[in-house]
Order: structure tokens, then sequence, then C-alpha cells
């Protein structure tokens, strides 16, 4: 399989010829000790520009995508040396409005067929909107790219991209954001912003998306009214697609994207105008229009989540974890059917804008931070952390 050839470093610091030389750093932290399992830090890598996108690639290493800079890399987990990602086409890079690369996930056969997603802007600054790249990954490059789905109208939009991507075996589940100005479209079946779409695998629509038939409604989308949703993931067990969204000041949002249902942005909400005074009317209910499962006032603003359903951690298990920016933390949610019961935040000593965060494949979890650094949580060892002997 030519995407597993094995790639040789040197100690540098340079860029030839495509390879990245980044500032290595495993360094560990002292023992954190949380409520249920204590931890420690590993920084894999600094000196990223806004680390959005990670994912794993299954002969151990991870792809972990620059938002601005619009550029994917292949990472070394055991180094934290990487190796630029060539033949991505069609991004819309720009610092002005926030706009690049937002999401990378592979498909369900990807060990058989290289084929990988990935999330981007595309347009102009005056005239954007969201894109899926569909390509296969031969020799660390992407081949065979072709664009499935482009987002419309294009706006002149700001900063609210969404653009989280979930892969079921058979769906691609996208986040639209609002485009921070056209708060409005959120409600409107003409447009994909502020909106989750659902499409199938080869970017076709698929037959029972709930808008299919309806004539003046864009046939992708699977629900609407949401604001900016930089957060997304799947259940593990229930194989249910959850969305984190940011709300304004206030009112950040946890809701299961069902299709057809409206969660009310921006009619509704539990947040209120920068600066203060309500949005709309004010309200927080409306008639055909959903409940958040779990909000936070003042707002943490989420960006990334995980179910964690690993071993090296028992007591976490069934836990969400969502990155937070403004609350800089990692939040630890206990879940029961449907419901958050108790959060956790932590991490919050260190500071850091929490921008994705990823299960492993071993087990542990990997956070990424607008710093520039990719850090890995693993268990505390068992001579330090008498309270998990019993349950590794």
């Amino acid at each position: 399989m030519k995407f597993l050839k094995p790639i040789l470093f040197l100690s540098m610091v340079a860029v030839t010829s495509g390879v990245v030389f980044a500032e290595q750093n495993t360094e560990s932290e002292d023992l954190i000790k949380s409520e249920v399992a204590d931890f420690s830090l590993d920084i894999i890598v600094s000196g990223l520009q806004v680390p959005w996108a990670f994912t794993f690639l299954p002969d151990g290493y991870a792809l972990v995508g620059e938002r601005e800079m619009g550029q994917i890399s292949r990472l070394n987990l055991a180094t934290g040396e990487r190796i630029i990602i060539d033949g991505l086409t069609d991004v819309l890079r720009s610092k002005k409005i926030s706009a690049g690369v937002f999401d990378i996930r592979l498909h369900p056969d990807f060990s058989k067929n290289y084929t990988l997603y990935i999330v981007h802007a595309v347009g102009v600054e005056d005239a954007n909107g969201l894109a899926i790249t569909q390509a296969k990954l031969i020799d660390n490059q992407l081949q065979e790219s072709k664009i499935l789905f482009e987002t419309t109208p294009r706006i002149s939009g700001k900063w609210h991209f969404g653009g989280r991507l979930v892969v079921t075996d058979s769906h691609l589940f996208l986040s639209t954001g609002d485009g921070y100005n056209h708060s409005a479209l959120s409600q409107e079946l003409t447009a994909h912003a502020g909106k989750i779409i659902r499409l199938n695998l080869d970017g076709s629509v698929p037959k029972d998306n709930p808008f299919v038939n309806h004539n003046e409604a864009l046939a992708e989308i699977w629900s609407l009214g949401v604001r900016n949703p930089q957060a997304m993931t799947k259940h593990p067990k229930t194989g249910q697609v959850w969305q984190i969204e940011h709300g304004p000041q206030g009112g950040d949002e946890i809701n299961l994207a069902e299709a057809g249902k409206n969660y009310g942005w921006p009619v509704i909400t539990y947040g209120e105008e920068y600066g203060g005074g309500p949005i709309g009317d004010g309200i927080t209910h409306f008639e055909g229009m959903e409940q958040p499962l779990y909000y936070w006032t003042p707002s943490i603003a989420p960006s990334g989540a995980t179910f964690y359903d690993g071993t090296l951690f028992p007591r976490w298990n069934g836990n969400l974890f969502v990155g937070a920016l403004a609350g800089k933390q990692l939040s630890r949610l206990v879940i029961e059917n449907d419901r958050v019961l108790h959060e956790e935040a932590l991490l919050k000593e260190k500071g850091w804008r929490i921008r994705f965060v990823e299960q492993g494949p071993k087990g542990n979890l990997y956070i990424g931070v607008d710093a520039g650094h990719i850090v890995k949580i693993s268990p505390a060892s068992l001579d330090s952390n008498d309270s998990n002997k019993s349950e590794r």
C-alpha cells in the first residue's frame, strides 16, 4: 500500500521538498489530578499554525491540517516530525476571515481505497463557502481530487464556517456556519449556511433526506437553525451524530443532529448580543424549534469533540470530551440516555485554546491548541494513580 511507506527523518530545522522539521517536543508534563482519572501530558509537536483538523492513519501516523495555511501534513506521533502533503487545491486561504482547512476524515474503506475527505473554504473573501474534496492519498500526495459538494449561495461571511465532518459507514455529515453576519440564512431552506448537511459517501443526495421532496429546499439539508458548529462527533454505540455549536455571548449548545429538526438560531437562543442586549425577540422557546440537550452560559466557545470508548481510562468510558477556545479548557461531560449529568473542566490551568480533541487508536486522547501544540493525554502511572489500579 503506497501510502504506508515508512518515512525517515534527519535532525534538521528546514523545509525541503515538502518535508517540515517542526519543533519536536516530547516533553512530559507533571501529573494532573482530576475527579476520576489522573493523567499526564506529552507535547508531541509545536510550531503549528492553528492546528484545526486531525485524523489517524492506519499505519500509526496522523494527518494534521493547519487552518489558514490550508496545509495538511503527515505526522509521526512518536517523533513529532512531519511531511507536507502535496496536491491540495481549490482552497480559500485567508486569515482575514479565518478561511482554510477545517476537517480531514478517512473513507470507511481507506485501507483499501486510500480515499479521504477534506473540508475547506472555497471562493474569495467576499463570496465564500464550504466544500468537501474527495481525494486519494498516495505517496504523500493527494491524487484524483474532486469536489463532492459546495455550499450555496456563496456569501461575504466572516469566521463562522462550521466545517466539521462526520463519516459513517454510508453517509457524510457536514456542519456549516451562518457566516457571522448572515444569521437569517440558518432558517432558510434555500441556503446551506447554518445547517447540518447529509450526503452519501460519493457526494450524492440520500433519497431519505428530509427535504428531498420539498420543491423550495436544498435536498442536502439534514437539519437547520444552527449558528457555528465547530464540533461534531458520532456516538460510538448508538451511531447518533452530536453537534456542538458556538452561541453568541452565551448559549453554546449541544444537540442531536436529527432529520428535519430546527434548532432555532437566530429565533431562539440562550445567548445575547456581544456587549449585551437581546437577540431578536430575546426568546428561548418557540413552537417547532428544539431545545438543546445542554448549553453553556457564559460561552466556552466549543471546538472539537469526541466520545471516549477506549480502555486506557475506564472511568471515562462513554464520556463526551469537548474542547473550548474562550473557556480554555477540555470539558468532560458525563452522559446518560442523551442527558448531560455532570461536567468537569480539565486543563484550565494551562490556558490553552483547545481546537480539537480526538481519541487515538490505543485509547489516548490528543488535543490541538491554537498556540501550535498537539498534546497527547495518557494515564498516570499505576504508582501515582492508586484510584485506577483496580480498573486496568
